[in-house]
């Protein structure tokens, strides 16, 4: 019976203790589309989204909306700058419920238009 209560003590705090995770994002990592006018990113958990950055591939940066200030699960910012065909890169940090800080990046291509 002890042996139970350390197991289930040990699954609750490893679950308490888990970070939220991006769980998608529109463009979609690795995906080539055609010049994005926003970026939204949804987390499993609420966060406040502190930073995002898009940058091209000479690491210029585009500039974006402001970001909100709302604590969500979902996150669309507007693309201010036009977007030229090529590689791009966002990077993103958010701090979760918990206060810990979660970030990431993840690279789109923007299509040559027809």
């Amino acid at each position: 019976m002890k042996h139970l209560l350390a197991i289930v003590l040990l699954v609750a705090a490893s679950v308490a203790a888990a970070h939220t995770e991006l769980v998608s994002s529109t463009p979609k990592p690795k995906a080539t589309v055609p010049a994005p006018r926003e970026i939204t990113l949804s987390f499993e958990d609420d966060v406040r989204l502190t930073a995002l950055v898009l940058m091209d591939a000479n690491g210029a940066t585009k500039k974006l909306e402001v970001l909100p200030t709302a604590v969500a699960k979902k996150f669309t910012v507007g693309v201010e700058d036009p977007l030229s065909p090529g590689a791009y890169t966002v990077t993103w940090r958010a701090v979760g419920a918990d206060t810990h800080v979660v970030s990431g990046d993840f690279r789109f291509t923007v299509a040559q238009g027809r």
